[in-house]
């Protein structure tokens, strides 16, 4: 039996201009639709041009690199998704695929433990959520490894198949 492809890392059928733009474009419009923010906001935030990011939402102009990588460090990290998935890849912090299997107990445990108190009365409030961003933080950690690692193992798998 052939195992099948997972979809998570899986190239973009065509690799081409319009697919990095597209790419650029949700990225950005994400930006400003969970910040709220406007073409000039973002760009005064990413060291740019209210017309280069206009441009860049709307498909019709690029980011160089160097813009590109401000909105990992401004935004996130998670945010560069959508590019390292047309090559089949992703983006995760260093410490994400650097850390020792034995931190990874603690990191979910932290995650559980904040889970276990902010649901005691049933929901979890957004001051719960910024109160426990350390906890978050460090289990998402612990599972982006995992995932990480999973991934490599996946297509490793593949390639042998």
């Amino acid at each position: 039996m052939t195992a099948s492809r997972p979809t998570v890392l899986t190239a973009s059928a065509a690799l081409h201009h319009n697919s990095y733009r597209a790419a650029v474009a949700a990225i950005i419009n994400a930006i400003k639709t969970e910040f709220g923010e406007s073409d000039e906001d973002v760009a005064d935030r990413l060291g740019t041009s209210k017309a280069t990011i206009n441009n860049a939402s709307n498909k019709r102009g690029d980011l160089n690199a160097v813009t590109l990588l401000r909105i990992g460090r401004e935004y996130g990290l998670h945010r560069l998704g959508p590019v390292a998935g047309l090559i089949g890849g992703k983006v995760a912090e260093l410490s994400a695929v650097c850390s020792s299997d034995l931190d990874l107990p603690v990191g979910a445990a932290r995650g559980q433990l904040f889970l276990a108190t902010a649901l005691a009365d049933n929901a979890i409030s957004d001051a719960e959520v910024l109160d426990g961003g350390e906890c978050i933080e460090a289990a998402y950690k612990s599972f982006a490894q995992l995932k990480w690692r999973l991934d490599g193992l996946r297509t490793k798998r593949e390639g042998a198949a």
